[in-house]
């Protein structure tokens, strides 16, 4: 069977659907789109759809990408076209190419993820004292708890940088993702803040994952 890469963005209202509803969201789109989705056997089919790696309720996607199976060919542009005049308020298609046979699952080759962590003014204490980034990703182990459990994120934080300061604050997380090593953009940011002495809330944070990168074959 025909399998495609879509490639789309996630962002406005749809960044509170949840991956399960995001899930129910593009089957109905295919639904309404009268697209050849393929599904699976057995007494609950399912879409044969793959997902490089689900979004956290509140974060937004700017290249999400899915793999999704179709029972006879259509055109990516066709796919594309009908899809998007199908789908809801703030789920797009940007882009998508036929994937040749035996290429691995997404999920399989995922290795890192670029985030945007941006934090308004209002919910900054206080200014980012100067060389707070060089001395964060100096240190040789960063701990955060989750599940009750400190886990160091170090190996998996690969690169912190500031992109802005006008009217409040801007990062740019590089982390490992997939596989062994899962780094959360907010426990990485919560880290960070810890560090240069600023509290800021998890809540004031506004994250967006810009970008995927896998280590296998490059991305179509």
């Amino acid at each position: 069977m025909p399998r495609y890469r879509i490639c789309y963005s996630k962002t406005g209202p749809a960044r509170y659907i949840s991956h399960l509803d995001l899930v129910r969201e593009l089957e109905r789109a295919m639904r309404r789109a009268g697209l050849p989705v393929a599904f699976s056997g057995g007494f609950n089919p399912h879409p044969r759809f793959s997902f490089a790696a689900p979004l956290p309720v509140g974060v937004e996607g700017l290249a999400e990408f899915v793999d999704v199976e179709m029972t006879h060919p259509v055109t990516p542009r066709e796919l594309a076209g009908r899809l998007n005049e199908a789908l809801p308020p703030g789920l797009a298609v940007r882009e998508v190419v036929e994937v040749p046979a035996g290429t691995p699952a997404l999920a399989a080759v995922l290795d890192r993820a670029v985030y945007h962590v941006e934090v308004d003014g209002d919910a900054l204490p206080g200014m980012l004292p100067a060389g707070a980034v060089e001395r964060f990703l100096a240190q040789e182990k960063i701990e955060v708890t989750r599940r009750g459990k400190r886990r160091d994120i170090r190996p998996g934080l690969l690169d912190l940088s500031v992109m802005s300061r006008d009217g409040g604050l801007a990062l740019r997380l590089e982390l490992k993702t997939g596989g062994a090593i899962n780094v959360r953009p907010e426990e990485a940011a919560e880290a960070f803040f810890r560090s240069a002495g600023l509290a800021v809330d998890a809540a004031d944070m506004r994250i967006t994952r810009a970008e995927l990168h896998w280590g296998g074959p490059p991305r179509p």
